[in-house]
């Protein structure tokens, strides 16, 4: 089946690792349109040996495409209006927190992927925020075997989650400090360089930040919505990856001898109970197409729960490729 594809945004840092994607996938793509704002159009840029050009979001006709990818966090509401009047194909949108929950299907294939069969076309599909497949892949397999009650969630997010403005942002500032100057912090507000900031979006009249609420919300509809979840995200000054802490409590006791062949069985996840090297997101998340669970452990009390950390791939596993996932299951249904 030879498809015709159009990317909204190749320019962000989710979306060039998408065209990345796409071009080494196993999609039978026979036209891809890229496009963008009107100040970046134009541009060429290649895809499977030849050269595309951008064209402005104004020439953007999404009847003509079967699937449409949405790299584009600000999108105009006029390029949004276009996608929810799809007739034919599908969007997967990288940004969903821009829509009602009844106007998209919020995706995690691992999870709900088989739902994707029963979708008519015109849906808008979801991909969850980075954070939130990292920690999903994480619990999910365990809140399986064991019912999840309440979680307690750190992430930890890198200068990425941002896009392209936040990573050359840390990369002045880290630059200007290296070399005995100011930071001259705008971007992330105040100095993220060598830093850390407890507020990753804005503060909402709840104290909860926009962050931390898009990370319950969409935990919640992934693992259930009686699920009870605490979230606390802190912004660090790495350039990429994520890091997720979990305290959870389960309805049934842990097994902690199960709980190597659960996770083995899994989907996108991997974990060594018996790993003698700690993993970090740039040795062993950056670039791989899993989350690495790291030090499963029973509460102290072992009366029912366990804590646990997982690392991932902000911009692949945690974006582009899950979009990749969904269109495949899409086309090869």
């Amino acid at each position: 089946m030879t498809l015709n594809v159009a990317l909204l945004d190749p320019a962000s840092l989710k979306g060039e690792k998408l065209l990345e994607l796409l071009d080494e996938s196993e999609l039978e793509i026979d036209q891809i349109q890229l496009f963008e704002d009107e100040d970046q159009a134009g541009r060429s840029l290649m895809f499977r040996g030849h050269a595309s050009r951008t064209r402005a979001y104004a020439d953007f006709d999404p009847d003509t495409q079967q699937l449409v990818f949405v790299a584009d966090a600000e999108l105009a509401p006029g390029v949004q209006a276009k996608l929810q009047g799809l007739s034919k194909g599908y969007v997967i949108d990288l940004y969903p927190e821009r829509y009602t929950d009844s106007d998209v299907f919020l995706c995690l294939p691992a999870i709900n992927g088989s739902t994707l069969t029963s979708l008519d076309p015109g849906r808008v599909i979801g991909v969850p925020g980075s954070a939130t497949i990292t920690a999903a892949l994480a619990l999910y397999p365990l809140h399986e075997a064991y019912e999840l009650l309440k979680v307690n969630l750190t992430a930890l997010v890198a200068a990425s989650e941002s896009g392209r403005e936040g990573v050359e942002s840390l990369a002045q500032e880290t630059a200007r400090l290296m070399n005995g100057r100011e930071a001259e912090a705008s971007f992330f507000g105040q100095q993220l360089a060598f830093n850390m900031l407890p507020d990753v979006g804005d503060v909402q009249s709840s104290r909860q930040t926009s962050s931390e609420q898009l990370l319950r919300e969409q935990l919640q509809i992934l693992l259930g919505e009686d699920l009870e979840i605490e979230v606390s995200t802190v912004r660090v000054p790495a350039f990429y990856g994520n890091l997720v802490t979990a305290q959870a409590e389960t309805r049934k006791a842990v097994e902690m001898d199960q709980v190597q062949e659960i996770m083995d069985r899994a989907d996108a996840v991997r974990y060594d109970h018996q790993a003698q090297k700690q993993p970090s997101p740039v040795s062993d998340a950056v670039g791989q197409d899993v989350a690495v669970v790291h030090r499963i452990r029973q509460d102290s009390e072992e009366s029912g729960g366990f804590a646990l950390q997982a690392i991932g791939d902000d911009l692949g596993l945690g974006g582009a490729l899950m979009a990749l996932q969904v269109a495949q299951r899409l086309v090869f249904r």
